[in-house]
């Protein structure tokens, strides 16, 4: 007797047609799923399906959010209940899981820019950055704020609505033919009103660029903000080596997928002794009355805590789900998985660019680039017609007026070599 013949004889019935006699005949499907699969055999079938599709899709999109390997233990993590179900702690008492992951998160991103203070998560990378410039204006009441003359639009525009009502100034400062900070005009710009700094690394071109390491010898006293590349860390020098008061980042690239668009997790590190003029939260370890262990949300500075007219954010939560993906991410990978997604990104961005270069679309830059690369093309059309995910315009993203008619084509380690050539076949020559 079979576990069908169990289950009906349980139920006292003749046939399986019996547990639907109550619905009309003529809505019922009959369907004929043949037999049984084991997951790997259901898993090829599907591919056998999906490879029918003659219409494979090129994917080179980037410039903030990008398509990387996410091991599948991340998403088991992420969703055993105890994360998925759970709310924001407020109530130490009851919340001691989430808080040692969000303490352990805020440790890995510390250790991972060399940074003394990491907060429990930000919203995303560009309101991250615009929280950074209210700090620093905190800090010491300046109004100039210098950043990049290629500064992303979406960036510019969320830091002017962060700072509404500060009277903060904002300067651009050049960059040269190399796509490189124009450390020369930097310096002539700074004076004794700059605030803030606003660095790039990789900056808005995708380009790495080594004059960051030389801005904490010519800032003064004002603050240095660097907007960073989590992924690039795993080969570039962190924003702590190099003298970042604020280090910020967009940490989708840990472990988190593309989603459309969102939602998103904001990496906001900084120094130890600007910790009261930070927003957001921190989670640290203690003690409780009998001695053992414990994590607290230590400092609370929003407005939901405190007065709204000393609160230092209004963050009304945080991205702790995503942020326990991102810890989750970097400690199955560890520095070497890191630095080995690092390489194998930055050896895919070379071989872009060979590979469209032989074929006569140049590259702007000769610099070594990280993952978005700007190629000297501007056909949109000829892109949709051939299925390619890529190709955003340089002018769609920044407002400078140097490079007209470039766009962006961006790699990750799960760029396949194939489609490299198979993309400068179609753009090429």
């Amino acid at each position: 007797m079979n576990e069908n013949d169990v289950m009906l004889g349980a139920l006292n019935l003749g046939n399986i047609n019996e547990l639907f006699k109550d619905i009309p005949p003529d809505l019922i499907v009959n369907m004929d799923l043949g037999t049984p699969l084991t997951e790997m055999e259901l898993i090829n079938r599907i591919n056998k399906i999906k490879n029918k599709n003659n219409r494979k899709n090129l994917f080179f999109l980037g410039n903030g959010i990008y398509d990387r390997f996410i091991p599948n233990l991340v998403n088991e993590i992420i969703s055993r209940n105890e994360f998925l179900t759970s709310y924001t702690p407020y109530q130490p008492e009851i919340s001691q899981g989430i808080l040692f992951s969000l303490f352990e998160y805020q440790s890995i991103i510390s250790d991972l820019t060399e940074m003394d203070v990491t907060n429990s998560s930000m919203y995303d990378g560009f309101t991250s950055l615009a929280e950074a410039v209210r700090m620093a204006f905190r800090i010491n009441g300046k109004n100039e704020i210098l950043m990049p003359e290629n500064i992303y639009r979406s960036k510019l525009d969320i830091i002017k609505n962060y700072s509404y009502g500060l009277s903060l100034k904002f300067i651009f400062y050049n960059f040269g033919d190399n796509g490189k900070i124009d450390l020369e005009d930097l310096k002539n710009k700074i004076n004794d009103n700059t605030c803030a700094i606003i660095a790039e690394e990789p900056n808005s071109y995708g380009i790495i660029d080594e004059n960051v390491f030389k801005l904490n010898e010519i800032k003064g006293p004002s603050i240095l903000i660097t907007y960073y590349d989590p992924v690039s860390l795993g080969i570039l020098k962190p924003p702590g080596e190099y003298g970042s008061d604020i280090a910020v980042a967009e940490g989708q690239q840990l472990g988190i997928n593309m989603n459309f668009g969102g939602p998103l997790l904001g990496l906001f590190s900084f120094k130890k002794e600007y910790v009261h003029r930070s927003p957001g939260r921190l989670i640290g370890m203690g003690n409780d009355l009998n001695g053992k262990k414990a994590f607290v949300m230590t400092l609370q500075a929003r407005e939901q805590h405190i007065r709204r007219a000393k609160a230092m954010s209004n963050i009304c939560s945080n991205q702790a789900l995503l942020g326990i993906a991102a810890l989750s991410y970097l400690s199955i990978l560890g520095s070497n998985g890191l630095r080995k997604i690092a390489l194998i990104t930055m050896n895919k961005s070379k071989k872009l660019k060979n590979e469209l270069n032989k074929r006569n679309v140049k590259t702007v830059f000769d610099s070594i680039n990280f993952s978005d690369n700007l190629f000297y093309f501007d056909n949109k059309e000829l892109l949709r017609k051939n299925n390619v995910s890529g190709g955003i315009k340089l002018s769609e993203l920044s407002d400078i007026s140097k490079y007209r008619n470039t766009s962006f084509f961006s790699v990750t380690e799960k760029t396949d070599d194939n489609d490299i050539i198979e993309l400068s076949k179609i753009i090429g020559d």
